[in-house]
């Protein structure tokens, strides 16, 4: 079984501590603890290396947010971020900020460990009814349109569903079972999605989802 190192960021030595001993009973193992967003940049610099970056956030500020930016530029690692309760605004800050899952620290052992392994595996890993509140909130603060407009192409029928299926957290092989297709005809379609809107990474494409009013397709 493969291991990943695993970098925890929190103030909260207690349960910094608790949650590496949860983290080393799976395929991982920590090799560092920061307290601070800047302890970990530090540490970055200092040639520690992490194939994931677990931080933990308090409030919901743009501070956190940043730093959590900060990290996304200074390592390929992979990002989660740990917060104390479910919030949109959270949500939001984060996947903006280049993480690449939003997790709820309450969450059971088993969900937390099993959110990990997918974002090792390359998904972005979120709640998706906290899409579903991000929705709510864009359709009452301004008119969405009956279809989301991508910068320059329109986006096929399918492209939308591979974003929809994309927000619901499926992994290509959940999508191509889901929509009936091969996998390697769900590649080709994020392929053409990423280069319409314009988007890097599959962050970046369910960021646009959701500020385009697409909502999670559930699992038939």
């Amino acid at each position: 079984m493969r291991t990943w190192n695993v970098m925890l960021v929190d103030h909260d030595r207690l349960f910094s501590a608790a949650l590496g001993t949860l983290i080393s009973g799976g395929p991982f193992r920590v090799c560092h603890h920061a307290t601070t967003v800047e302890d970990a940049e530090a540490a970055i610099a200092q040639g520690v290396q992490s194939d994931l970056i677990v931080v933990a956030l308090g409030d919901a500020t743009n501070d956190e947010a940043g730093g959590v930016k900060r990290l996304r530029a200074a390592t390929s690692a992979r990002i989660a971020v740990l917060a104390d309760a479910i919030a949109d605004r959270t949500l939001s800050l984060s996947l903006k900020a280049g993480a690449d899952a939003y997790l709820n620290k309450s969450m059971s052992s088993e969900s937390l460990l099993r959110a990990l392994q997918l974002v090792m595996l390359g998904e972005v890993v979120y709640p998706t009814h906290v899409a579903s509140l991000l929705i709510a909130n864009a359709n009452s603060e301004r008119p969405q349109p009956e279809r989301a407009q991508p910068a320059n192409n329109e986006l096929s029928k399918r492209e939308i569903q591979i974003l929809r299926c994309l927000l619901a957290g499926q992994s290509n092989k959940a999508i191509a079972r889901n929509l009936h297709i091969t996998e390697s005809t769900v590649k080709m379609h994020f392929k053409n999605v990423m280069r319409k809107i314009n988007a890097q990474n599959r962050t970046q494409a369910a960021v646009w989802a959701i500020q385009n009013g697409l909502s999670p397709l559930a699992s038939v």
